[in-house]
């Protein structure tokens, strides 16, 4: 069995020089003398290698070094045991058996479980950075746990699964069965999950291109439209205008047209249609709106003044339609705005006679 030449790793000289030490107990005494001392010297390194880097992370603006380092960390003192362990025993005992063993080659065991929960450990903080990163920055920091938990538990399990192929492997077993089966069940699993993994990756798509943000204001291609609550892993949650929830799948959303009216600022352009007689002034009544829309944006802080525009649209069936619009500071206020200028209107065109006709069809007879 092999054992990545790591036989003669420690030189003879070194062991001659240990093994003439005489102590009270004999070679056990030495031993734990030799671990002790081993395991303090190594974890003295690490412990400079870690300050270092730790040192030099500060230095970026990431945080995701600071949390790779605090896994290393946490690690460190394992590792110092396994190596402290590969010395004392390589000194001491270096033919010692156990069952169908050499000493070695069960360290060699022991670090593959070691680096296993490692990389498992590394690619959680690594998933839960990723995920924290790529979220509005207005949404309130969400707990570590509920970032991917579905992803990150298949990552952790396929990792495990592959130092536990390893370590059969090395250990002499034969995992061309368990490898077999490994991969119909991941094709299951995958075909079982199809749904959710879309809607999960059309998740992450959203998060990074951001089409939209959380508290936008968005249209859908099929007229749905609300105030976006919440962008999740598998779905997300719009505000209808009459408080209802709608819940929409992200594969759906992510291939929807979709009409954002909070961007490229919050301010939104809001246009209407008015008919007056054919008898009024047009000059006179475009001044008026224009009067109309100066006086509301004293009062009212949704409308932004500057922003109105009023123009002779058509010539009606029985009036004149003039469209008039403005800005408004957020599109969801924009019915508040229009609220006012309906009322300033109909105030100033009963004033100056300005007559909004009904309905009438003339019909000739002959």
């Amino acid at each position: 069995m092999a054992i990545f030449g790591l036989e003669g790793l420690i030189p003879d000289a070194f062991v001659n020089t240990i093994k003439n030490v005489n102590l009270p107990g004999g070679d056990i005494t030495l031993f734990f003398v030799l671990l002790v001392f081993s395991y303090i010297v190594i974890f003295i390194a690490l412990k400079i290698v870690l300050i270092i880097l730790k040192y030099l992370s500060s230095k970026t603006k990431t945080t995701l070094d600071d949390e790779l380092l605090a896994v290393a960390e946490k690690y460190s003192h394992f590792t110092a045991v396994l190596l402290a362990l590969f010395i004392s025993l390589q000194t001491i005992y270096p033919n010692l058996i156990v069952g169908t063993y050499n000493e070695l080659q069960i360290l060699i065991i022991l670090f593959m479980v070691l680096l296993a929960f490692f990389f498992a450990e590394i690619a959680d903080v690594i998933m839960v950075w990723y995920g924290i990163s790529i979220q509005p920055p207005e949404r309130k920091k969400i707990p570590p746990k509920q970032v991917f938990p579905f992803v990150r538990t298949i990552i952790r399990a396929a990792i495990y699964l592959i130092f536990l192929v390893f370590i059969l492997q090395y250990a002499g077993f034969d995992t061309a069965a368990l490898l077999t089966g490994l991969g119909v069940a991941g094709l299951a699993v995958a075909l079982a999950l199809q749904d959710t993994l879309g809607n999960f990756f059309a998740g992450i798509h959203i998060l990074m291109d951001k089409p939209f943000r959380e508290g936008d204001y968005i249209r859908l291609d099929n007229g749905m439209e609300g105030t976006v609550d919440r962008i999740g892993w598998r779905t997300t949650k719009i505000i209808s205008f009459d408080n209802n929830e709608i819940v929409v799948p992200n594969s759906k959303l992510s291939n929807a047209i979709i009409q954002n009216f909070a961007t490229p600022d919050k301010s939104a352009i809001v246009f209407y249609d008015i008919g007056v007689s054919y008898d009024s002034d047009p000059d006179e009544v475009e001044k008026t709106i224009l009067d109309v829309i100066e006086k509301v944006a004293k009062k009212n802080e949704y409308l932004l003044p500057g922003t109105g525009f009023v123009r002779l649209q058509q010539f009606g069936d029985y009036a004149l339609i003039f469209r008039f619009g403005y800005k408004v500071n957020g599109y969801t206020n924009r019915l508040a705005v229009l609220r006012d200028i309906n009322k300033e209107l109909l105030k100033e065109f009963r004033k100056k006679k300005i007559e909004i006709p009904f309905p009438i069809r003339v019909v000739m007879k002959k």
